[in-house]
């Protein structure tokens, strides 16, 4: 039997409104056993994000609560609320939970048995800190990382964005097209080193190098790339067996015709385009407007290990000693599995984070904290600063790339 019969459930109340007075986003002080069979009664089937970051188990004491429980007890507390998490979900849903491998096993586990194995999309390692220190010296591997739980509600629905990453530059893209409005039958090319060099009016890269230096030279090769990334591109063998037979005729021809292009056009992709055997492949398929700027990136792997997780303590203006998470990556977790205006729960809310993340990110959100006093001295001042503007730390609002254009503007207070 339910813990939580529908007919003894009240809708949950709003107690106050910050900022706009439309807004639908909420926060909630509450258990969040019973406030999330209560937004059953309102939001069953709304949420397209779940970010579930629960207390790990680690046996420590914190200024905000004691993360020790008997394991089975620590089981039995997540399996209640993932029951109650479920159906809240939307049919293309996903949760993310974060957690580090003291109960990881049992995490997976319960997340099998919930939302079924078939739906588990993957495991992402976070590395949150260096093997330095006192870390270096203790026997055995040296605990840096967090693991990222990714379920979709309904697998054969789960739809997520493209996520990247920022890189250095591939020296590899190293050959400039030298007219790119040229039909590509008739390209010709250049080292990249010698085109930006003449483009500033030196001879030749050593020349430029000697005149401005190495880096400076270098940080000026960047930009180029960066600005013009469809004339860069580098040559690479293509999968042979991979490709029609067509495209398999055209590799053997350009291979006996190695200082002509071949070109053969495919429909609803990039041309193939060919030179000794070799494919071309473009530097602008690895340059993004990405946070903010446009810049070099690569596709996101199960390894995370690029978001720092050390310099926390200003963002947003709160102080938090329960493993507080980067607004980095939660920004990344809320644009990659949901879109703008989309609802983002998060069961867990300790600081704030996520709210504040999808605040800025434009999305709906309800954020459910348990202590009063970690709801009334962090996660309510926090939004409050980031509606008014004044949240100069953490990721900035973003204003393009299909992003929030405005801020949301507010939330209600909930009890």
């Amino acid at each position: 039997m339910s813990a939580h019969p529908v007919a003894r459930l009240t809708p949950l109340r709003r107690v106050a409104q910050r900022g706009n007075r439309n807004a639908e986003s909420a926060l909630v002080c509450g258990d969040n056993l019973d406030v999330m069979a209560r937004l059953g009664l309102s939001h069953r089937g709304r949420f397209r994000l779940a970010y579930v970051d629960p207390p790990y188990n680690t046996g420590r004491t914190f200024k905000e609560y004691k993360d020790a429980r008997a394991p089975e007890e620590w089981r039995a507390m997540m399996r209640v609320r993932l029951e109650l998490l479920s159906p809240l979900m939307a049919e293309a849903g996903t949760v993310v939970a974060e957690i580090d491998d003291t109960e990881l096993g049992a995490l997976i586990a319960l997340f099998d048995d919930v939302f079924g194995r078939d739906n588990r999309v993957s495991i992402v390692t976070v590395v949150r800190s260096a093997a330095t220190g006192h870390k270096a010296i203790n026997r055995g591997p040296v605990n840096v990382a967090d693991y990222l739980l990714v379920y979709a509600k309904d697998k054969r629905r789960f739809r997520p964005n493209a996520g990247y990453r920022r890189r250095d530059r591939d020296p590899a893209y190293g050959t400039v097209i030298a007219d790119r409005a040229a039909p590509p039958e008739t390209y010709t090319f250049q080292p990249l080193g010698r085109a930006v060099a003449e483009a500033m009016g030196y001879p030749s890269r050593l020349a430029a190098t000697r005149a401005l230096g190495r880096d400076v030279f270098a940080a000026r090769v960047d930009r180029f790339c960066l600005d013009e990334p469809e004339r860069v591109v580098r040559f690479a063998q293509p999968r042979y067996e991979a490709v029609s037979q067509e495209a398999r005729a055209l590799i053997d021809r350009s291979r006996l015709e190695p200082s002509r292009v071949f070109v053969l056009q495919r429909e609803g992709f990039r041309p193939l385009i060919l030179r000794g055997g070799n494919r071309l492949l473009f530097l602008s398929d690895k340059v993004k407007d990405h946070e903010g700027e446009r810049c070099f990136v690569e596709p996101l792997t199960n390894v995370w290990d690029d978001i720092p997780f050390q310099g926390l303590a200003r963002e947003g203006g709160v102080t938090f000693s329960r493993n507080k998470k980067p607004e980095r990556l939660l920004a990344r977790i809320v644009q990659l599995f949901s879109d703008v205006g989309d609802w983002v729960l998060d069961p867990f809310l300790g600081s704030g984070t996520t709210a504040a993340v999808a605040e800025k990110l434009g999305r709906k959100y309800v954020g459910i904290e348990g202590s009063q006093a970690v709801f009334d001295e962090l996660c309510v001042p926090r939004l409050e600063r980031v509606i008014a503007g004044k949240d100069a730390a953490g990721i900035r609002k973003v204003v393009g790339q299909g992003e929030a254009k405005s801020a949301r503007g507010g939330f209600g207070i909930y009890a």
